[in-house]
């Protein structure tokens, strides 16, 4: 069922699974974009509060899950089994677990994130007792909006719906990478960054030991937009950085990003532009094999 097959009904069962994306156009999907990042940092502060650290700070990464259309944290390891959610579909938390229950789901537009945090204490204490006041909120390292600063949200439907489908769209891709290639890490969403992807450790069958800031790897992922773009993109990026004179051409539309980073690009009206779905899955998916094997090319220079 992977696009990373010479099989051609694999493929067309892939881009089966895609959905349509460009409508609402990437650049009205900025707004809701900023709100969906920092309403997913009470996710964040749940895996901070709640699950064991570990070095890579992937307890406090999320994961997509396509069933339930949701961001969800890490799972507890305590014996209770919850996680949190938060569906961007309906703007609306629900703290998940154990095993099928859920809760009511808790709805952001009108609300303040400093409310969230007020409900999803309530949730904790009831199901925790006093280890349900655990949960501490950091203040975020990203990009500044408002309901930062303690404003309601109101991030228009259409807008949180669309961005909805570019991480379904996106995590799809992504696990059929993590799936094909060795060394792949799991997909994870970052709540700092906001992007959802792989890590695949070109090392990591090494017999020799190999210093972490030498370790080659290729990143794949999918931000809704950042400092370098405002709108959605697919990224491949080759680590150790090449140098730019060394970056070979790419088949169009991709580009080489070369600005504080390195990496080639597909941006959204790039991949929007490809048509419909099953035009857009095909592409999605040639870019990432194209621009992954010419990641691996340049790292084995």
């Amino acid at each position: 069922m992977s696009p990373f097959t010479l099989d051609e009904s694999s493929r067309l069962r892939f881009a089966s699974r895609w959905i349509r994306l460009g409508d609402p156009p990437p650049e009205a999907l900025r707004d809701a974009r900023l709100q969906l990042h920092w309403a997913v940092q009470l996710l964040a502060a749940f895996g901070e509060s709640f699950l064991p650290h570990r070095p890579d700070e992937s307890h406090a990464a999320l994961t997509w899950s396509p069933e339930r259309r949701a961001f969800l944290s890490g799972e507890t390891v305590d014996g209770s089994a919850l996680r949190l959610g938060l569906q961007p579909g309906g703007f609306a938390y629900r703290l998940f677990g154990p095993g099928p229950t859920q809760s009511e789901p808790f709805s952001l537009t009108g609300r303040t994130l400093a409310q969230a945090a007020e409900w999803l204490g309530r949730e904790l204490t009831s199901r925790l007792g006093a280890a349900g006041s655990d949960l501490v909120i950091p203040t975020p390292e990203i990009q500044g909006h408002r309901v930062g600063r303690g404003a309601p949200f109101d991030a228009a439907p259409a807008d949180l719906a669309e961005l909805e489908r570019w991480f379904h769209d996106a995590s799809l891709l992504l696990e059929d990478v993590a799936r094909a290639e060795e060394g792949a890490s799991p997909v994870r969403c970052w709540p700092r960054h906001f992007d959802i992807a792989v890590l695949i450790e070109l090392d990591a069958q090494t017999d020799r030991p190999v210093p972490p800031d030498e370790a080659r790897s290729v990143g794949i992922g999918m931000t809704p937009g950042d400092d370098s773009y405002p709108d959605p993109y697919i990224y491949v990026s080759p680590w150790p950085q090449p140098e730019a004179a060394e970056l070979p051409k790419l088949q169009p539309p991709a580009v080489w990003h070369t600005e504080d980073w390195v990496g080639a690009v597909l941006s959204a009206r790039d991949l929007i532009a490809a048509g419909d779905e099953t035009s857009q899955a095909t592409r999605a998916a040639s870019f990432a094999l194209a621009s992954i094997a010419a990641s691996r090319a340049l790292l084995r220079r």
